[in-house]
């Protein structure tokens, strides 16, 4: 018989071999999501014989001040993988997270064929993300900060910026996240006129948020950041309805949606950052 519960300190050896055969990650970040990002009170498994055979993170989240939960880490044993041990797992966390006050529970997919594996599930894509892809001009000229977003910097610097609808953590999961974006290589940008958060690669920056006052305050990050990087080019995850860079780019789905009440009105909902 199958139990499902909320995880418990000794379920620790468990979980971690479960995350690591599905997602090949290593203890450090495994203990990371248990300890600080979603933590054990917000994880839920499935039981069988006295072993944890599947588990789920289920962070608490607000949109539109709503209260609601990202889920996270979805991982089943692999032997009992299609078999209908997540689905049911899933439901008692809908089930009881609903009874817990939530409206709804949210997700980023980590590939594309999974969207339609939720769709299963009452999930429906309701954040999307404009990819636009730039050439950075040279300006000597063009200054910015550098590596000085805090967590509560961010958070502050999102809910002044952002005029649409989106999803933010609680202050414990949220300062995790910054924490993540740092530790997996991340440079943050500030100037009087915008923000962005960015990674390096080889030869572009990719931009995961970037917000702004217009195109070209947007331009000048992008050059203050070529100054330090010396990149020319540019990816740059922009929200849905942004008006960065108008018309440019390729929409792409980014997360889904699944209402535990009544479906509310969102306005531009946006989703970003989401340690996915």
């Amino acid at each position: 018989m199958v139990n499902h519960r909320k995880a418990k300190e000794e379920d620790r050896a468990d979980l971690s071999a479960l995350w690591q055969a599905a997602f090949k990650d290593e203890q450090p970040y495994i203990d990371f999501v248990f300890d600080r990002f979603a933590g054990l009170e917000h994880t839920w498994v499935a039981e069988e014989a006295g072993q944890v055979i599947a588990s789920v993170c289920a962070v608490p989240v607000l949109l539109k001040k709503l209260p609601g939960v990202y889920i996270y880490g979805v991982n089943t044993r692999a032997d009992l993988r299609g078999k209908g041990v997540m689905k049911a797992l899933l439901q008692t966390v809908h089930n009881e997270e609903k009874k817990a006050g939530r409206v709804f529970a949210a997700l980023a997919p980590a590939s594309a064929s999974l969207f339609d594996y939720y769709k299963l599930f009452g999930y429906e894509t309701m954040f999307y993300r404009r990819v636009v892809q730039r050439s950075i001009r040279a300006n000597l000229w063009a200054v910015a900060d550098f590596d000085t977003i805090t967590a509560p910097r961010l958070a502050t610097l999102r809910e002044e910026r952002m005029a649409c609808d989106y999803m933010s953590f609680g202050k414990e999961a949220h300062a995790a996240m910054v924490q993540d974006l740092y530790t997996g290589g991340a440079t943050t940008i500030e100037t009087d006129n915008g923000y962005g958060v960015y990674f390096e690669t080889r030869d572009t920056l990719v931009f995961k948020e970037l917000l702004a006052d217009g195109s070209s305050a947007a331009a000048k990050i992008l050059e203050a950041a070529r100054q330090k990087t010396g990149r020319e080019q540019a990816e740059i995850y922009l929200p849905q309805y942004s008006d960065v860079f108008l018309g440019e780019g390729e929409l792409r789905p980014y997360g889904m949606l699944c209402w535990l009440d009544d479906p509310h009105q969102l306005t531009d909902p946006y989703m970003g950052l989401m340690c996915d």
